[in-house]
């Protein structure tokens, strides 16, 4: 897992530590939640570049 409170910090994010912790549990929660999927992708799947907001015929 990533060190999300290491990475703003070596952006120069001046956060307290109460702040750094109000920002990076979420960010480790999203890992933990979409790690497995993303282990899932193989090299042959491309991302959707295009925003699809209402196809036609719907």
């Amino acid at each position: 897992m990533k060190n999300w409170a290491g990475i703003a910090q070596a952006h120069g994010l001046a956060l307290s530590a109460g702040e750094l912790d109000r920002l990076t549990q979420p960010l480790a929660a999203l890992e933990v939640t979409f790690r497995p999927w993303v282990k899932q992708l193989t090299p042959d799947m491309e991302p959707d570049l295009e925003l699809h907001l209402g196809e036609e015929g719907e």
